[in-house]
């Protein structure tokens, strides 16, 4: 008996062609989503930094059109330092400048065991001063920012 051709297996590579297609997506979805999902690690604090800053603001004198006194923005001052006493600027005391609206931001910087990438954290000053540097703390990872730390706990800070 003679074997027939049967031709080019034009099925065969349709199917395998769909196979290794949902075998490719199933892994590039399963990469997305660990890559995308929180990540629990420990760091250490390698810094922390204050900055706080007052408008100045000085008395304009009435006018003719305008018989009321103003106050109007002069410029910012600020004071930041790597402490964990934060203190506010300076302001001229006379009776032509004030304080005007004043704004703080507290910075913690954690890093990892195993990179050299510092990671920074805004956080308020009740929670700030509960971390120190060379502790190591709980943090969670998403998409490569850090979006939340747990000051150290007393056990760790013991170590």
């Amino acid at each position: 008996m003679a074997s027939s051709d049967q031709g080019f297996p034009i099925k065969n590579v349709i199917l395998g062609c769909g196979g290794m297609l949902i075998l490719v997506s199933l892994l590039f979805s399963g990469l997305l989503y660990y890559a995308t999902s929180p990540q629990r690690q420990t760091m250490t604090v390698v810094g922390v930094e204050w900055q706080r800053t007052v408008q100045l603001e000085e008395r304009q004198p009435p006018t003719t059109k305008d018989p009321s006194e103003h106050w109007i923005a002069l410029r910012e001052i600020t004071d930041s330092d790597n402490s964990f006493e934060p203190r506010w600027p300076k302001v001229p005391e006379d009776a032509n400048h004030r304080a005007g609206k004043r704004t703080e931001r507290y910075i913690v910087r954690f890093r990892g065991p195993k990179s050299a990438r510092v990671y920074e954290l805004e956080m308020p000053f009740e929670t700030f001063v509960k971390f120190k540097p060379g502790s190591e703390c709980p943090v969670i990872i998403q998409k490569g920012v850090l979006i939340s730390a747990e000051p150290p706990t007393k056990a760790a800070e013991s170590k």
